[in-house]
């Protein structure tokens, strides 16, 4: 199966992210083994063994995917589509396809406008999800079943203007 052709690319600026991720889990991980080692009873319950490596593993995790993501634009044979990838080798990949797509907008969203840092929401529960890593320019994305999708990108417009959609 041929790979799509990549029209237009970014690596979203992630770092500070990663870093407060990275924060996160040391500051978990150093307080976890100080109430270890202060706890009065003898032996650790079986629920904070469990909390001891879900806390990290998630952390770990999260941390792995922010480390890099990269939005773009591709050429399908259905026509184009919206790509973002997180994580080395493209572990989780969203697809955005011509089939599902509506309009595209370039805006500005301050982090209360979407929710804070990181991936805030849900395209089938809520219907709308945002990929904030900044504040500021985005592109909002309008998908079929009235879903909304917001992902921060450096020109906006460049993204609107390659997926051939209306918008401003």
């Amino acid at each position: 199966m041929n790979s799509p052709v990549v029209v237009l690319e970014q690596r979203l600026r992630t770092q500070v992210l990663a870093l407060v991720l990275f924060l996160a889990l040391v500051l978990f991980l150093v307080l976890s083994v100080t109430l270890i080692a202060t706890s009065k009873s003898g032996s650790p319950s079986a629920t904070l063994y469990v909390v001891e490596i879900a806390v990290p593993l998630g952390l770990l995790v999260g941390l792995w995917m922010f480390l890099r993501i990269i939005v773009r634009v591709v050429e399908t044979p259905k026509g184009r589509a919206l790509q973002v990838v997180y994580g080395y080798r493209d572990i989780v990949r969203q697809t955005f396809g011509p089939d599902q797509l509506v309009a595209a907008y370039a805006r500005n969203y301050s982090y209360m406008q979407m929710g804070g840092w990181g991936y805030r929401g849900s395209l089938r529960l809520l219907r709308r999800a945002a990929l904030a890593t900044r504040r500021g320019e985005a592109l909002e994305l309008h998908l079929q079943k009235g879903r909304r999708f917001i992902v921060t990108v450096d020109s906006p417009a460049d993204f609107v203007g390659a997926l051939g959609l209306k918008g401003n």
